[in-house]
């Protein structure tokens, strides 16, 4: 299958076992910014042949053949193992009725090298509710001429972020790929484009992966 087949909802394949095939990598989190060892390893992925709607994931605990894989950007892989949408993590976190897509403890086998996606051009206003961003989740996105309201702060255990609305539930940049400083970049600074991963913790985010994606 191909992940936009296994995340389209009138599939319910939630809780399933799945093949996939030809995915992309397009970003792998190196970046421990909460410097614990607990924020960083993270796979992101998405079909490598369509850039659309629910074609992006990311990977929980997976398992390389060979086991001295080491995946970059640009590795086309196929994978096998339980699709998620994760709503809680341990007792203490509850995303419900939203979720967070995965695949679960998949084993991942590498097929061939390619060139890394252009990221799809999306509107920032679908980041402004889990509806209409749930389907760009993993995906690597740009939005065009927009403007972040509030400067990059840091929640005080190295989680940095800079939200483009005043509401706590909106879209904003983070730090999740790369080290993003806190001030940054003053409130109300405009940026040409900005590129990343879209995340999501209880709101949706744009993870740029180097100061490069940040465009003013």
């Amino acid at each position: 299958m191909r992940l936009r087949d296994v995340q389209d909802p009138s599939r319910a394949l939630a809780g399933q076992d799945v093949n996939v095939t030809s995915v992309v990598v397009t970003a792998i989190d190196t970046f421990d910014e909460t410097k614990d060892g607990k924020s960083r390893g993270t796979v992101h992925l998405q079909d490598v042949d369509v850039a659309g709607p629910l074609a992006g994931i990311s990977l929980f605990s997976p398992t390389f053949v060979p086991a001295n894989l080491r995946l970059a950007p640009g590795d086309v892989v196929d994978m096998s193992g339980q699709y998620v949408e994760q709503q809680t993590i341990g007792t203490t976190v509850d995303f419900t009725p939203h979720f967070l897509p995965q695949m679960n403890k998949p084993t991942v086998q590498q097929r061939f090298e390619t060139q890394l996606p252009a990221p799809v051009v999306i509107d920032i206003a679908d980041l402004g509710n889990f509806d209409t961003g749930r389907r760009w989740l993993g995906m690597l996105v740009e939005v065009d001429d927009v403007t972040v309201l509030h400067q990059p702060i840091n929640d005080g255990n190295g989680r940095v972020t800079a939200a483009f609305t005043s509401l706590t539930t909106g879209p904003a940049v983070s730090n999740e790929l790369y080290d993003l400083p806190a001030g940054a970049f003053p409130d109300n600074t405009h940026f040409k484009s900005i590129t990343g991963v879209v995340t999501f913790f209880f709101n949706l985010k744009i993870a740029p992966r180097s100061a490069a994606d940040l465009v003013q």
